[in-house]
């Protein structure tokens, strides 16, 4: 059977999609199966609920299974016509792969949710309604990765086998994916709410609606990512089919789906905030308003991501469909994307600290500001990445539209992004010094300065990054241009 690249690359896209949802399916089937195990070696009549709750997180490879045979079916890989396939049409196939594929690592957080489902549902049958109810919360990250599979299959003409996608628009479709794929990774967060919110209904059923609210924070970080994949989708052309034809314009959304969808990794911190704040609640009511603004404190990493996405789209002419970028610009936008978007990431140092510091204020309200203070401390690492972003789209000329055209300066602006962005992980390490000076603040208010101290130590390792980053641009010598 002849095959062309095109359906190479489709055959990749089938593979992404079924595998990493397997990944995820695998791993959050086996979080529940666990649970389920210990269960009914002591209560074998629970196996029926537990089973249940074990089915639950599998949808998910579903799901990938789904989009990797439309695209094989595309690709003609069932009627031996793969050679037809163009490049362009095989891009398209990766991005719905990623889209179904990565967001199925959402199963991670609906298996951590199920497992507390099954565990409270042991004691208390009567919770097994509420349990659901939280579990399937995180089923929407994939559903929304679905969705944007189905559209970029459908849009791009690979269902009807009516090719008409451009290489652009192919790789716009990559952009997409990993904008909803990626963010979807943030239902780990919104699982570890959720399996909080279920142990305290059960404790209190008052705490159903606010453990709702606290895990629904959480789905913020995956709407950014819905958002700037539709938001590509309808400025590329591919709902109307004034497809774009600027080869650069596609490589512009690969930054915007990168920032944004590594961004959204902020609401697995946002999460272990949430948890926190939920359990402070179920003891204090009048918690509920300070652990939402700890949660809250959160979700800026993701903001910024969004920020920077929707700057690229607007600076490039993606919003105005008046693109006159170089493909140099178009490298230098993943170089953006990757730095604010990796440097999103620190919000996990965030999320500890924050957690530490709404149980340190529910036993001392007068920890409320210090607490606040600690989290932001973890904040510096996302902001450097957010600066070196701007200044790659102001001195690239995605701002002032003076372009670089030399693309070899592009990809080495990808440098300066990956030095900040990674080094921004170093904020977690610096979540879990906050989060013990957060204690011993609370213990002795004159530790606070010490505390302090410790926690600047992480500091240096993402000024390592930002220093980095800088040098590159300097010897780049784009801030002259």
């Amino acid at each position: 059977m002849p095959i062309g690249l095109g359906a190479a690359l489709m055959a990749i896209g089938a593979g992404i999609s079924v595998g990493f949802s397997a990944v995820g399916a695998g791993i959050g089937v086996g979080i529940t199966g666990a649970a389920s195990a210990g269960v009914t070696s002591e209560k074998p009549e629970k196996f029926g609920a537990a089973l249940i709750f074990s089915a639950i997180p599998q949808t998910q490879a579903i799901y990938g299974l789904l989009i990797a045979v439309l695209i094989l079916l595309s690709a003609g890989f069932f009627g031996g016509t793969t050679g037809e396939v163009p490049v362009a049409a095989g891009l398209a196939g990766i991005g719905a792969g990623l889209a179904a594929g990565i967001a199925g690592f959402s199963s991670i957080g609906q298996g951590i949710a199920a497992a507390s489902g099954i565990a409270v549902t042991a004691n208390k049958p009567e919770m097994f309604g509420r349990g659901v109810v939280f579990s399937v919360i995180c089923e929407t990250q994939a559903i929304y990765g679905l969705l944007v599979a189905i559209l970029l299959l459908v849009f791009s003409g690979l269902l009807s086998g009516n090719f008409t996608v451009t290489a652009a628009v192919g790789l716009a479709a990559v952009g997409c994916g990993l904008a909803v794929g990626l963010s979807g990774v943030s239902a780990i967060g919104q699982g570890i709410a959720a399996a909080s919110g279920i142990s305290s209904t059960a404790e209190n059923p008052d705490m159903f609606g606010r453990g709702v609210v606290f895990a629904a924070i959480c789905e913020t970080q995956a709407i950014y990512g819905l958002l700037v994949a539709i938001l590509v989708m309808s400025f590329t052309g591919m709902f109307t089919g004034d497809l774009i034809t600027t080869l650069a314009a596609g490589v512009v959304s690969v930054g915007c789906g990168l920032a944004v969808g590594f961004a959204g990794f902020s609401a697995i911190g946002q999460g272990i905030a949430a948890a926190a704040g939920i359990g402070a609640t179920s003891e204090k009511p009048e918690m509920f308003g300070r652990g939402i603004v700890f949660a809250a404190i959160c979700e800026t990493q993701a903001i910024y991501g969004l920020l920077v996405a929707i700057l690229l789209m607007a600076f490039t002419g993606l919003i105005s469909r008046d693109v006159t970028t170089t493909l140099a610009v178009g490298f230098a936008a993943i170089g953006g994307g990757l730095a604010v978007g990796l440097a999103g990431l620190s919000a996990i140092g965030q999320g500890i600290a924050s957690s530490s510091g709404i149980a340190a204020t529910s036993e001392k309200s007068e920890m409320f500001g210090k607490g606040v203070v600690f989290s932001a401390v973890c904040e510096t690492q996302a902001i450097y990445g957010l600066l070196v972003a701007i200044l790659l789209m102001a001195f690239t000329g995605i701002i002032t539209h003076d372009f670089i055209t030399t693309s070899a300066v592009g990809i080495a602006a990808i440098g300066a992004g990956l030095a900040v962005g990674l080094g921004g992980f170093s904020a977690i390490g610096q979540g879990i010094t906050c989060s013990s000076g957060i204690a011993a603040t609370a213990r002795r208010p004159d530790a606070m300065g010490r505390s302090l101290v410790f926690a600047a130590m992480s500091e240096t390792f993402a000024i390592f990054g930002l220093l980095v980053a800088i040098l590159i641009m300097f010897g780049l010598g784009i801030f002259s241009v």
